[in-house]
């Protein structure tokens, strides 16, 4: 690190971050309170998750990054306020559904993420033009503090962990004494944010005043990543040399092989940053080992282009999802630096450093960019997906039927709600009363696996449209669908109808329902005039095992036939099939 900088914060810059902790610990309590009591501020997730992107973003901001406590430029992240501001209200727009504003947080996570790694790199060169007074152009300063804010979260979070791994063992040792006051007092959020926070502020001076640790601890990192870096190398390299020799067939097989080609790129430019900063200087490796590292950053290209090929073939044949456009983002910024690595290392040669450092002032400029924009209306994700889910609907590449409603209205929040409320009110809908059905029943549900009837049950009209019988023109017998009503059964409260096959053979049960996705069917059957669940039907295998692929979870019904033999096994075609009897139809065969 720069050792002409000042290595410990001033009186005034200490007591003023401590004192920032403090009240950050006070407004998250205020929250959490305000959450309990129900108060109308956070009713509305919208407001909820706007308040709590403030309060934890931008004092953690001035913790990690503040120089001086009486520095004008302190003044300048005042203006990411309204920015964070309008990022939390759109998260929890995105989150919030009208039925149960709570049920779905399920973007939260991917949404820290991302405006983490984008506030660390904004703080980064906050930092620098705090210390150098202009706008950082240089790469070691930001090189240097990326090290110190990583080195100090961690030795901050470890610090945290012992302090509370302490107090809940003392709370401890005096409840087995018949003391729990302890024990009550730590469990209560008036102690547990003012003292976290507390606790947290006065580490995190301690932590920014002990400079020479965290050089250390640095120079130590630097010496395991270096010896780390012609290995990870070396990987890389010897995948691309027997590419050619397996095909990429395998790559595509796996599902999994450009994911791990991604990480071991990632790791690789990590690494090679941190080794190859200085421009000057002896090199770190012989010849021989720098040429072998040069070459697998050069050939980085190569991996992006592999990984983007195995995302478009997903895409090209599902459609786009939430998850694969996070990973397109991922691997578009990903290339961006492989691709600038490749060409500058290949035209500068030696002189190559200066450039890559330079490019990696404007790159990392342009990740924290992106990652705030795609959390904004500007450019939100969620809706993209929707809107090419619904076209590829319309454009008739998705069939109604394998058109995943479930997917729009419970994973991609609120924009995937609005895509099937105005695709239900289409002309396309009208066209498809099935699809159109399936929409309004999703649109009812407030929850995903809500075993709620989504139908009127006292309606069996509207009970039969929740089973899809086969053979053409066959229909459930109003006993059954009684029986199915009285039994709640699970296909009542799915958008998904169910498939009902009707047993032809001679058989004791004369109707299999299969529930949507399920590989079990439930076998029913008249006895006696009384409609009653037989058992679970599953697949066994074939008859022959070579064949065991080749069978369906769902028999064909008009030849299935029962084997004689103590066991209940029953054949269609070649695959086997076993009944398992519920406890009550057992009782009901002793009883003869």
């Amino acid at each position: 690190m720069d050792d002409n900088r000042p290595n410990t914060l001033d009186k005034a810059t200490s007591t003023g971050l401590i004192l920032l902790a403090v009240m950050q610990g006070v407004a998250l309590l205020a929250l959490h309170l305000a959450i309990d009591h129900e108060h109308w501020v956070t009713a509305d997730l919208r407001w909820l998750k706007a308040l709590y992107t403030v309060t934890l973003a931008l004092p953690a901001f001035y913790l990690i990054s503040m120089e001086r406590l009486h520095d004008r430029l302190n003044f300048l992240p005042l203006l990411l306020a309204p920015l964070l501001f309008w990022l939390g209200w759109h998260l929890g727009w995105a989150e919030q559904t009208p039925e149960q504003p709570w049920a779905r947080h399920q973007f939260t996570f991917a949404f820290c993420v991302a405006l983490g790694v984008a506030l660390f790199i904004l703080a980064l060169f906050f930092r620098s033009s705090a210390v150098s007074r202009t706008w950082p152009t240089a790469y070691s300063p930001l090189l240097n503090y990326s090290w110190e804010f990583v080195l100090t979260l961690a030795q901050l979070a470890l610090f945290i962990g012992v302090f509370w791994g302490l107090l809940w063992l003392g709370a401890a040792l005096f409840a087995a004494i018949g003391l729990g006051f302890f024990e009550t007092l730590f469990s209560e959020p008036m102690f547990i944010y003012p003292a976290t926070w507390l606790v947290m502020g006065l580490t995190l001076v301690m932590i920014r005043n002990r400079f020479r640790l965290i050089q250390s601890v640095r120079q130590m990192g630097e010496a395991l990543i270096k010896a780390l870096l012609p290995l990870v190398a070396l990987i890389i390299l010897l995948f691309f040399a027997v590419l050619p020799f397996t095909g990429v067939q395998p790559v595509w097989d796996t599902g999994s092989a450009s994911s791990i080609l991604m990480a071991l790129m990632l790791t690789l430019l990590l690494f090679f940053n941190v080794v190859f900063h200085q421009t000057h200087g002896p090199s770190p490796y012989p010849t021989w080992l720098r040429r072998v590292i040069l070459l697998a950053v050069v050939l980085l290209p190569v991996g992006s282009v592999l990984a983007a090929w195995a995302l478009w073939l997903r895409i090209d044949q599902y459609g786009l999802s939430l998850d694969r456009l996070w990973a397109a983002l991922l691997q578009a910024l990903t290339a961006a630096f492989t691709l600038s690595y490749s060409v500058l290392l290949l035209w500068r040669r030696r002189a190559a450093l200066p450039a890559l450092q330079r490019a990696n002032v404007g790159l990392a400029l342009l990740v924290a960019i992106v990652l705030i924009v795609v959390n904004t209306p500007l450019a939100d994700m969620r809706q993209w997906v929707a809107e090419h889910q619904v076209k590829r609907l319309l454009d008739g590449r998705t069939t109604a039927e394998a058109f995943d409603v479930d997917y729009l209205r419970f994973q991609l929040g609120q924009p995937g709600a609005l895509a099937l409320q105005t695709l239900v009110e289409s002309e396309f809908s009208q066209s498809q009363p099935e699809l159109a059905r399936r929409i309004e029943l999703s649109l009812k549900q407030t929850e995903r696996w809500s075993q709620e009837p989504l139908v009127d049950t006292q309606e069996l009209n509207d009970v039969a449209q929740q089973f899809k019988a086969s053979p053409n023109g066959a229909s459930l017998p109003e006993p059954l669908l009684n029986l199915l009503v009285e039994q709640n059964s699970t296909c009542l409260s799915q958008t998904e109808p169910c498939q009902t096959l009707q047993v032809s053979s001679d058989t004791p049960f004369q109707w299999l329902i299969f529930e949507p996705y399920s590989a079990v069917g439930n076998a029913y059957g008249e006895r006696d005039g009384n409609w009653l669940l037989f058992g679970h039907l599953m697949l066994l295998g074939a008859t022959q095992a070579q064949d065991d692929q080749t069978c369906q979870t769902i028999p064909t019904t008009d030849d299935l036939e029962r084997i004689t033999g103590p066991a209940d096994v029953y054949r269609s075609g070649s695959c086997l099939y076993n009944l398992r009897p519920t406890i009550e139809n057992a009782r009901q065969q002793l009883s003869f």
